[in-house]
C-alpha cells in the first residue's frame, strides 16, 4: 500500500479513545460506526484477509486493514462486553462468598440472585459457542489456527454472545510442514507442539480448549473426561474437530451418579450418551443373573466387543471426515471401513451414525466438484453392504445440500422435498437440515445486509424466500417479516435517492418470484421514475433518457424521453459535438424543432469538417443540398475540393550525395474521385525548377510522394529554402509550402 493509500484508509477513521499498546477506539467517518483499532508487530496476513472476507457471529469481525511498514494496523469489531477472564474471576469471587456485580446479559439486580456464581448452563453455552467460532476458523482452506485460546482472549456480548478475539498469535496450517516457525501462545494453556515439537493445526486450539473446560467446570467428572482428551500429549489421541467437542460438552451433566463413575472403568463406555448408560445398567443386571456365562466370556462378547466396535467406527468415521471431497484415497478409506464393519451387524445407531457421515463427505465430494469420488463411494456401499436404494439415497442427500450450501436453494430442496415424498431412509432429517440451512443462509444474508448495507446478499435472501415459500416450510411469519423489511429498506433507499440500491432489492424479488409481482413490478417503475425525474432536474440528460426510456408509456415517461433528450442534442450542439447532436436529434424527428435544428447541426458539422472532410460530412451535405438548406451548395463546392498538406524530411545525406523526401496527403475532393498528383520544386538560390508526378490515380487520406536528390553537388540540399506547389487534375492548385527541407528521417 503506497503511503497516499495509507493516508486516504487513515482518514476514514476518527480516533475517539486511545488505549494501551497502540490501541484506540476509532469512529468510521461515513457511516459513524465504532470500531477498535490496534497495530501488530507479530501477524499472519493471510488470517486477516480471510476474516476480513468472510464473518461468524462467534469470531470478531475485521473491517478492514493494511500495512505500515513492517506493522498492520487492523480495524477490527468494537465488542461491547467483559472478557471470559472478567467474568470468571467476578464468578470465582462469588463462589468464595465475595459480591459479584454482574452476569452475562444480566442487570446487577438479577445477578445478585446467583449465589454461586456463574450457571452451569451459561457455562455450557459458551463453551458450545466457542466451538462454533473454532469450526469457523477451522473450516477456512486451509484451516486458521489460533493458537492461543484461553478466557482473556474471549468476549462475552452483553446479549450473551461469544466473541474470539486477538489472532496476533493466529496462523495458517500448512500441509507436510514439521514444526511451527515461532513459538507463540500461553504458558501453561500452550499444547505440547506450540513449543516447537511439531506443528500446530486444529487440535492445538482444541487442547487449548480442553485448558479452558478444567478452569470453567472444576470438579465435573463428565468435563474432566473431556478436558482429560483434548489435552492428550500426543495429538493423534485428541479430538479432531471443534465440533466433535462441541457435541461431547452439550452432553455434560451437572451432577452424575455413582453408579455412572464406576461404569466408566469399561472401555469404551461413555456417561454422556444415554444408550450407552441404559445399556451398561442392562450389562450390570446381567451381569447379576449370569455372573457364570460372564466368567466364561459372554461379558466379553455382549459388553467389551461392542463397546470397542462402537469406539472404533466413531474413530474411522472420524478419520473419514477429515479427508478432502477431491483427494482420491477416500475411496480406498471407505472401502476398507465398508470391509471391516458389515452393516448388518451394526446397531442402529451405528447404522445413523455411518449414514450421517457418508451423506457429509458425499457433500464435500459434489462441494469440490468431484462426482467420480461421490459416485465410486456409492457403489463401494452398495457392493459391500446391499440396500442399493439407500445409498443412492444417501449419494442425492449429499448432493442436495451441496447446492445449498452453494445458495442454489431451489435445487436442493426440490431434490430433498422428492426424497421425502418417496420416504427414502433418512429423508425427514435430511429435508429439515435443509431447509434450517436455507433459512439459516437468508438470515445470515439478511443480518450482513442490516450490518453493511450492502446489497449483494440481496438475491440470496430473495432466492432463499422463494425456495422456502414454494415448499411450506411452517417459516411463513419470519419469511413475511423478512419480505417486509427488505421492502422497508428499498423504501428508505429511495428516500435517500440511493434508487440503484432500491431497484436491486425489487429486482431481486421479482427474479426469485417472492411476494407480489405486481406489486413489485410498480414499485420499480415508480423507483425509476423517481431516478429519471432527479436525473432530469439535475440535467443529466443521459440518465434520464436512459431511465424514462426503460419506463415505456408509465405516467408521462414516454414524453418526458424526448424532452431529455431534445435538452441533451442542444447541449451537445452548443458544445461543439455536432455529429452527437444530429444523432439526438434525428432520434426524434417531429419533436418539436429538433428536424430544423438537427438540419443546423449537420451543416456546422460540415463547415467544421469541411477541409478534412469525412464520410458523415459528405453524407450530411448532400442531404442539405437535397433539402435546398440555405448555404449548403456553396459549402459542398469548398468540401468537394481537392486539397493538399505538405511534409518534407531526410531520405538519405553522404557527403555529396543527398536526397529529401516530400510528401503531399490528399484531403477533400468529390465523393469517391480521385486525381493525378505533380508535384513542383523551385530552388530560388540556384534558380532551379523540377516538375514531377507519376501519374497514378489517388485518393483522398492517400499520400503522393517523390524523392528530391542531388548525388554531386557543391552546396548542402537542407542549407537553403524552397517553395513547393502540388497540383491536381488540370493543373488546379492544391497546396503550396516554402521554407527550408527538414532534416529528421
Amino acid at each position: 500500500m503506497t503511503e497516499l493509500e495509507k493516508l486516504c484508509e487513515n482518514a476514514l477513521y476518527d480516533e475517539i479513545k486511545i488505549l494501551e499498546d497502540g490501541k484506540s477506539v476509532v469512529r468510521d467517518v461515513p457511516t459513524g460506526k465504532l470500531y477498535f483499532k490496534k497495530t501488530l508487530d507479530v501477524y499472519n496476513e493471510h488470517v486477516y484477509a480471510f476474516l476480513r472476507d468472510h464473518k461468524n457471529r462467534n469470531v470478531a469481525a475485521v473491517q478492514a486493514f493494511w500495512k505500515d511498514g513492517e506493522s498492520l494496523v487492523v480495524i477490527e469489531e468494537l465488542i461491547q462486553g467483559r472478557t471470559l477472564d472478567e467474568i470468571l474471576r467476578a464468578s470465582e469471587a462469588s463462589g468464595s462468598g465475595e459480591t459479584e456485580t454482574s452476569g452475562i446479559g444480566r442487570t446487577e439486580s438479577e445477578s445478585a440472585g446467583i449465589s454461586q456464581g456463574l450457571p452451569f448452563s451459561e457455562r455450557i453455552d459458551i463453551l458450545s459457542q466457542i466451538c462454533d467460532g473454532l469450526e469457523f476458523l477451522h473450516s477456512a482452506d486451509p484451516p486458521i489456527i489460533h493458537r492461543d485460546i484461553k478466557a482473556s482472549n474471549i468476549m462475552v456480548t452483553d446479549d450473551g454472545i461469544v466473541k474470539i478475539i486477538d489472532y496476533d498469535a493466529a496462523k495458517i496450517y500448512i500441509t507436510g510442514q514439521d514444526k511451527d516457525t515461532m513459538m507463540i501462545g500461553t504458558q501453561g494453556l500452550a499444547a505440547p507442539e506450540q513449543y516447537g515439537f511439531a506443528q500446530s493445526d486444529v487440535r492445538t486450539d482444541l487442547y487449548a480448549l480442553g485448558k479452558l473446560i478444567e478452569r470453567m467446570l472444576p470438579g465435573n467428572v463428565d468435563a474432566n473426561r473431556i478436558a482429560k482428551k483434548a489435552t492428550e500429549m500426543d495429538p493423534k489421541k485428541r479430538y479432531t474437530s471443534a465440533a466433535q467437542m462441541k457435541a461431547q460438552i452439550l452432553r455434560i451433566r451437572e451432577h452424575t451418579s455413582a453408579l455412572d463413575q464406576k461404569f466408566e472403568k469399561i472401555p469404551g463406555f461413555d456417561p454422556m450418551n444415554k444408550s450407552h448408560r441404559i445399556r451398561a445398567r442392562i450389562a450390570l443386571a446381567a451381569a447379576v443373573v449370569a455372573a457364570v456365562l460372564i466368567l466364561t466370556g459372554t461379558g466379553w462378547r455382549f459388553i467389551v466387543y461392542p463397546a470397542r466396535q462402537e469406539e472404533a467406527i466413531r474413530a474411522e468415521l472420524s478419520a473419514i471426515e477429515q479427508i478432502k471431497g477431491t483427494d482420491e484415497k477416500i475411496q480406498t478409506v471407505v472401502e476398507k471401513f465398508a470391509e471391516e464393519h458389515p452393516y448388518s451387524k451394526m446397531t442402529a445407531e451405528q447404522k445413523q451414525s455411518v449414514r450421517d457421515e457418508i451423506a457429509d463427505t458425499q457433500k464435500r465430494c459434489y462441494l469440490a466438484g468431484n462426482t467420480e469420488n461421490a459416485d465410486a463411494i456409492r457403489d463401494i456401499l452398495t457392493r459391500y453392504y446391499g440396500e442399493e436404494t439407500t445409498w443412492e439415497a444417501i449419494s442425492l442427500y449429499g448432493k442436495a445440500e451441496a447446492e445449498i450450501a452453494r445458495k442454489s436453494f431451489e435445487e436442493g430442496l426440490s431434490a430433498l422435498y422428492k426424497l421425502r415424498e418417496e420416504e427414502a431412509v433418512d429423508a425427514q432429517r435430511h429435508w429439515e437440515a435443509g431447509v434450517d440451512h436455507t433459512l439459516s443462509a437468508a438470515r445470515k444474508a439478511m443480518e450482513d445486509f442490516r450490518e453493511t448495507g450492502s446489497a449483494a446478499g440481496i438475491h440470496v435472501i430473495a432466492n432463499a424466500l422463494n425456495a422456502l415459500e414454494k415448499y411450506d416450510t411452517d417459516s411463513d411469519s419470519e419469511l413475511d417479516d423478512i419480505y417486509k423489511e427488505l421492502l422497508t429498506s428499498a423504501a428508505g433507499e429511495r428516500e435517500s435517492q440511493h434508487w440503484d440500491k432500491a431497484s436491486l432489492i425489487y429486482d431481486a424479488l421479482l427474479d426469485a418470484g417472492v411476494g407480489d409481482s405486481d406489486e413489485l413490478s410498480l414499485l420499480k417503475q415508480e423507483t425509476l421514475y423517481e431516478e429519471a425525474e432527479a436525473a432530469f432536474a439535475g440535467k443529466e440528460y443521459d440518465k434520464s433518457s436512459k431511465r424514462y426510456s426503460e419506463l415505456g408509456d408509465y405516467k408521462d415517461a414516454a414524453e418526458k424521453y424526448k424532452e431529455s433528450i431534445y435538452l441533451k442534442a442542444v447541449r451537445e450542439a452548443e458544445n461543439g459535438s455536432f455529429q452527437a447532436a444530429v444523432t439526438s436529434f434525428e432520434s426524434i424527428s417531429g419533436y418539436k424543432d429538433a428536424d430544423e435544428r438537427g438540419a443546423e447541426a449537420k451543416y456546422r458539422y460540415c463547415e467544421s469538417t469541411c477541409e478534412e472532410p469525412t464520410s458523415a460530412t459528405y453524407k450530411y451535405i448532400e442531404e442539405l443540398v437535397d433539402s435546398n438548406y440555405e448555404g449548403a451548395e456553396d459549402l459542398q463546392n469548398e468540401i468537394y475540393k481537392w486539397r493538399a498538406s505538405i511534409s518534407t524530411g531526410m531520405a538519405y545525406s553522404f557527403g555529396s550525395m543527398q536526397s529529401a523526401y516530400i510528401r503531399a496527403k490528399l484531403s477533400g475532393g468529390p465523393p469517391d474521385a480521385t486525381t493525378t498528383v505533380t508535384f513542383r520544386i523551385d530552388d530560388p538560390v540556384g534558380n532551379d525548377s523540377d516538375t514531377w508526378s507519376d501519374g497514378k490515380e489517388y485518393k483522398s487520406g492517400d499520400t503522393a510522394e517523390v524523392n528530391y536528390s542531388e548525388e554531386e553537388s557543391s552546396y548542402n540540399l537542407f542549407d537553403r529554402s524552397y517553395k513547393i506547389w502540388v497540383y491536381a487534375d488540370g493543373g488546379e492548385q492544391i497546396g503550396y509550402w516554402e521554407g527550408m527541407i527538414s532534416t529528421e528521417f
